[in-house]
């Protein structure tokens, strides 16, 4: 019984594998094989690296242009090194002796048998596929992903890799986003809300905001940093706590905007405590603000896109 067995798998080795007197000619074919692969490769890598410099030059050469010639030239070096590495794998089989004709035809059955048990993969290409040819983000952006805000570092067809402020890294199927909030384009809000105790002088707090931002604009440092200049809007709201005054600042997206509003609220902080209007309300309760429901101080700040005040969840 035992002899039998072997003499079926030494049958079945002798079917699958090559004759012994061409083991040599098959090696050189398979090397030459992987050394065309491998130039075949190069060579489409440094096509995409032309092509990156050109989608660069066609949007200005700008940071924008940049991320997105940067998305789209690593999705192109990925597919090139699976589509050759594939034509490689194939083109050895038949060196080996094997006739891929069936195998093709199986793997298409098998293909038409997964698609319809992985719909959702499917559904993750197509979304990631439309996320690159309508440029909804690119690497480098600041973009919030149900309730996430985070950096993109990574983008392919089938996910997309997020960092937020705290470091951790999310990875989120391009098929499962809904709903996408890029920080990153055109200009960012910066806000910061000034709370004041109920029973001081609202107008003489608003004249030393106007003051403070008066300076602010006129600062070389930061005049430049502002898309437009910083303004005081007024009272944002009226409460049994607190009365809360909003200054605002537009500024390009990333770290100018927030660290605009940082450098306000410093400064409405300070002049407030200087001209002796008190920034906290009766019994050393902080005003209460909207946002992420903080309470633990009176003066405030948020960035935000052109939709809205937001918290920028710490990434810059």
């Amino acid at each position: 019984m035992i002899l039998v067995a072997t003499v079926r798998s030494t049958s079945w080795l002798r079917s699958v594998l090559p004759p012994a007197d061409r083991l040599g000619e098959i090696g050189i074919r398979l090397a030459t094989t992987a050394i065309v692969a491998f130039l075949i490769v190069r060579v489409l890598f440094l096509i995409v690296g032309r092509i990156e410099k050109w989608v660069a030059r066609a949007g200005g050469s700008g940071t924008h242009a940049r991320q997105r010639s940067q998305t789209l030239a690593g999705v192109l070096r990925s597919l090139c090194t699976l589509i050759i590495a594939l034509a490689a794998l194939i083109h050895g089989l038949e060196i080996l002796g094997w006739n891929v004709g069936p195998l093709l035809a199986g793997a298409g059955v098998l293909g038409v048998a997964i698609g319809f048990g992985a719909q959702s993969f499917i559904r993750d290409l197509i979304a990631g596929l439309f996320i690159l040819a309508e440029d909804q983000f690119a690497v480098g952006d600041v973009i919030e992903v149900g309730g996430t805000p985070g950096t993109v570092e990574q983008i392919t067809v089938r996910s997309t890799t997020l960092r937020d402020g705290n470091g951790f890294v999310h990875f989120v199927p391009n098929g499962e986003i809904r709903t996408v909030t890029n920080r990153s384009r055109g200009w960012n809000r910066t806000y910061a809300d000034v709370a004041i105790a109920p029973d001081e002088d609202a107008g003489a707090a608003l004249d030393v905001c106007r003051a403070v931002v008066k300076r602010f604009n006129e600062d070389s440092d930061w005049k430049g940093r502002l898309l437009d200049p910083a303004e005081v809007w007024g009272i944002e709201s009226i409460g049994p706590d607190a009365v809360r005054l909003r200054v605002s600042a537009r500024a390009r997206p990333g770290a100018d905007a927030a660290q605009a509003g940082r450098e306000l609220r410093s400064r409405l902080h300070a002049a407030l405590r200087d001209a002796g209007i008190r920034v906290e309300p009766r019994g050393g309760q902080s005003a209460r603000h909207e946002g992420n429901g903080d309470t633990g101080t009176a003066v405030r700040g948020q960035a935000s896109a052109p939709g809205g005040p937001g918290s920028l969840g710490g990434i810059v």
